[in-house]
């Protein structure tokens, strides 16, 4: 089976998003089961994805745009780029002739291209969604409100010609199925497979050693919430003095975070946080398995792998409430409302302050993960695929179908 992953969506060689994360352990695992899987991809994210997907070939999808770590947070920079990622999948040349092509995401600049190559290919288009826009915090901003609107424009070819739609959680599937009911259009057919991990990658929790107290892991943007953390490790260092936070990832706003430690009293001269910036998996498992306790500050996920990798690690969680949580972790989080950076640094410091209870706390965690397995993943999402392409071959691509068994 040949497949090619349109991720237009990197912009550049440092941040890595969960989606990509997930990307990562699947790819490897189709790639050992005899599949070809390559990428197009703008250059300017190139460097990270031949770090992660050795083997994998890189088509370029742009050759023009490059956004400097600096510049990451102006989104208004993206627009030409995003443009022109539209654009060249019409010309672009390929080694081979795909099977499938799958969209990383319902963005327009990721479905657009997916469909003109499956076309040019003869091919199969599949897509996996993890998480719908339109059932997220609505934001004021131009550019959230256009990927608001091309989620509808996408919905509606999703619906009309896609061979396959593969979702991280039944909250996601209800969530897309409900912009097509808005839409007029009949329900599609889902397939949840969720998320997963390899966790033969993380170190035994009962080996490592504990020498930071909290982790905050992920990328380094505003909807994960990162800019509540000044205020809350504030706040815990002002009852545990010592206590020392690392923030592991890259992101468009690193520098603004950077920015509000330090006017937290919490800059780089105190040793109270520490920002490793974009890491190798290798380190981000080494680091995370050093600290105590977890923290998710997300305003938004479709799942939640920053939390998969902390319980893998074996650490209690304290997280902002978030509907799907309940579907993915269920009672397994330490949650507080939504913003409330009081509680997050009361319940913080309950975790630090109980070190027998976390430990117990984490063990548990550990156990339940393990059922978040990449093989597993992998090869319930392989036989989606395979289902599709054959049933493109056998009939074309599907038309307006019917949800007959709603997630």
């Amino acid at each position: 089976m040949n497949l090619l992953i349109v991720y237009n969506s990197a912009l550049d060689p440092h941040s890595m998003s969960g989606v990509q994360r997930y990307f990562i352990d699947v790819v490897r695992e189709w790639k050992q089961a005899g599949h070809r899987v390559d990428f197009l991809v703008g250059r300017s994210a190139w460097p990270s994805f031949e770090r992660n997907f050795p083997g994998s070939t890189l088509i370029s999808s742009d050759d023009l745009f490059y956004f400097p770590p600096h510049r990451l947070h102006q989104t208004w920079r993206y627009l030409p780029a995003f443009a022109w990622r539209m654009v060249t999948p019409h010309f672009v040349r390929t080694p081979v002739r795909y099977d499938l092509v799958l969209a990383c995401a319902q963005f327009i600049y990721e479905v657009g291209p997916a469909f003109t190559l499956a076309r040019r290919h003869r091919a199969a288009m599949g897509i996996k969604i993890h998480h719908v826009l339109a059932a997220q915090t609505p934001k004021p901003g131009l550019f959230d409100r256009l990927h608001l609107w091309s989620e509808r424009i996408t919905t509606r070819w999703l619906n009309k010609s896609a061979d396959v739609i593969l979702c991280t959680t039944r909250r996601v599937a209800a969530d897309f199925n409900n912009i097509e009911s808005r839409l007029g259009l009949k329900p599609s057919s889902l397939i949840c497979t969720g998320n997963a991990l390899n966790f033969d990658e993380f170190p035994d929790p009962k080996e490592t050693q504990r020498k930071y107290d909290v982790v905050l892991l992920g990328r380094v943007h505003t909807q994960k919430g990162v800019m509540d953390a000044p205020a809350i490790w504030r706040e815990v260092r002002r009852h545990r003095p010592e206590a020392r936070l690392i923030v592991i990832g890259e992101g468009p706003h690193r520098s603004a975070l950077e920015a509000a430690f330090s006017e937290a009293g919490l800059g780089p001269e105190t040793g109270a946080v520490v920002l490793t910036g974009g890491v190798s998996d290798r380190e981000k498992n080494e680091w995370v398995a050093q600290c105590r306790v977890g923290l998710s500050l997300s305003r938004e996920e479709g799942w939640g792998l920053s939390i998969t990798e902390f319980m893998a690690a074996g650490l209690p969680v304290v997280a902002m409430e978030l509907p799907v949580f309940d579907e993915v972790f269920p009672d397994h989080l330490d949650l507080v409302p939504q913003g409330d950076v009081t509680a997050a640094a009361r319940r913080l410091q309950f975790w630090l302050e109980n070190p027998d209870e976390a430990r117990r706390q984490g063990a548990e965690n550990r156990r339940f993960i393990l059922r978040y397995d990449c093989r597993q993943l992998a090869r319930m999402e392989m036989e989606a695929i395979e289902a599709a392409v054959q049933s493109h071959r056998l009939r074309g691509p599907v038309r307006n179908r019917s949800n007959s068994n709603p997630p």
